[in-house]
């Protein structure tokens, strides 16, 4: 990929690390090492799942129990490596397959699979799982084999076909039964005016939401006005994550991550195309493609 996107891998590649290493110092909460991250994350999360998934999530979480300091410590310290060594671009390859390993046990069993199987998941609440969207994220930014910090064409085309399937998956999900009562769509937002403003409009707003996002999805998948289809799924991102998401509520003694709607930006920015900012920014432009070498 050319050396004029947006933001280079490499970056993408040390934001993608800081968000692993700040899930593993919101792991560190004194909370985080009591039962309560047990009852209140591990096994709330497996309510409402199916049987298939509630049952291995329960099966984990009272195995953990009795030792959770151990285990949580664990947990942290392996999110915190990852970080780490992202940032630092340690044996970058193999740094992200461990991610992709760890990514995709905390989906199965911290994330129930994002909620996709109990009819009540959404991209406002925070489907498909944010965790999911680190692996999408570390597929984008593998290196090459000379670690060069520009894109591969691979990676961008993974990025930009990936968010056409989400939206898409996105609309679609919008569109369950749960969503097409006024209760529930309600019951989504963290915003007590916006839930207010819905008020009865739930239905016909979960419409719009749906359309809305279908949309998108087609206007990426069609590359017309590439750049303008990434800023509209970047600010729709954005009104989730504040809306809907309330920024993770990262600063709550139990919550484990941004949640989606930051990793949907980045998943963004991961599908830019050629662009000429770099040029009209001058030596901003040089800073954001070409960071210093940390090894």
């Amino acid at each position: 990929m050319p050396n004029d996107s947006i933001i280079s891998r490499r970056w993408m590649q040390i934001l993608l690390g800081i968000v692993w290493l700040v899930d593993g110092l919101l792991q560190l909460k004194p909370q985080m090492f009591t039962k309560a991250f047990v009852n209140q994350v591990l096994l709330s999360v497996s309510q409402s799942q199916p049987v298939w998934i509630a049952h291995g999530m329960t099966v984990v979480a009272h195995w953990i129990a009795p030792n959770i300091q151990g285990w949580n410590l664990l947990f942290a310290l392996i999110q915190l490596a990852l970080g780490v060594a992202l940032i630092l671009n340690i044996l970058p390859r193999l740094t992200l397959i461990a991610s992709f390993v760890w990514m995709l046990v905390v989906w199965g069993f911290g994330e129930g699979f994002g909620a996709l199987f109990t009819g009540q998941s959404s991209a406002l609440t925070g489907a498909p799982g944010a965790v999911l969207l680190y692996g999408l994220i570390g597929i984008s930014v593998w290196p090459d084999k000379n670690g060069q910090i520009r894109w591969r064409r691979q990676g961008v085309l993974f990025a930009h076909w990936s968010l056409v399937i989400l939206w898409l998956m996105n609309a679609l999900l919008q569109f369950q039964p749960a969503y097409l009562s006024n209760p529930h769509l309600v019951g989504s937002t963290l915003t007590p005016w916006l839930a207010n403003w819905i008020g009865a409009s739930g239905v016909l707003i979960s419409v719009i939401l749906g359309i809305v996002q279908l949309l998108l999805a087609g206007w990426i998948a069609s590359r017309r006005a590439p750049h303008s289809a990434l800023w509209a799924s970047i600010i729709l991102s954005f009104l989730f994550w504040w809306l809907g998401q309330g920024f993770g509520q990262i600063f709550t003694p139990l919550a484990t991550d941004f949640n989606s709607g930051l990793l949907y930006i980045l998943l963004s920015f991961c599908a830019w195309p050629r662009t000429t900012a770099q040029r009209s920014y001058g030596q901003v432009g040089t800073t954001l493609t070409n960071p210093p070498r940390l090894v």
